[in-house]
């Protein structure tokens, strides 16, 4: 019974690697989270994380909204480029400018523009 065992954990160790690889290695894979934000009267700053490609290219949406959720800033315009430090993960730092105080403030939305 136990050289199943062995060859069954072989086997699973082996398919989790080749997976691993796979999601690594794919071009248009994007993840994104926040690391910080700062809100005052008239400004809100957001500094969040961008997982890619190194050689992707992606466009985030970041938008602060009231205590009511109502959306008082969004920027639309952040460009996350070719990594030149080769890594995966860019760090992005952003302030809007607000109509009002913000409760929050966050990603919205990001997408790969050009696959790398």
């Amino acid at each position: 019974m136990a050289p199943w065992f062995l060859l069954a954990a072989l086997l699973v160790v082996m398919l989790a690697a080749v997976g691993a690889g796979w999601v690594q290695g794919r071009p248009d894979r994007l993840d994104y989270a926040t690391r910080a934000f700062r809100i005052s009267g008239t400004q809100a700053q957001l500094t969040f994380d961008v997982e890619k490609s190194p050689n992707a290219v992606a466009q985030c949406t970041v938008r602060a909204r009231s205590r009511d959720n109502q959306i008082v800033g969004r920027r639309t315009d952040i460009v996350v480029g070719p990594a030149t430090n080769g890594q995966r993960v860019t760090t992005v730092k952003v302030t809007l400018t607000t109509s009002q105080e913000a409760n929050v403030v966050e990603v919205e939305d990001c997408q790969i523009t050009r696959a790398g």
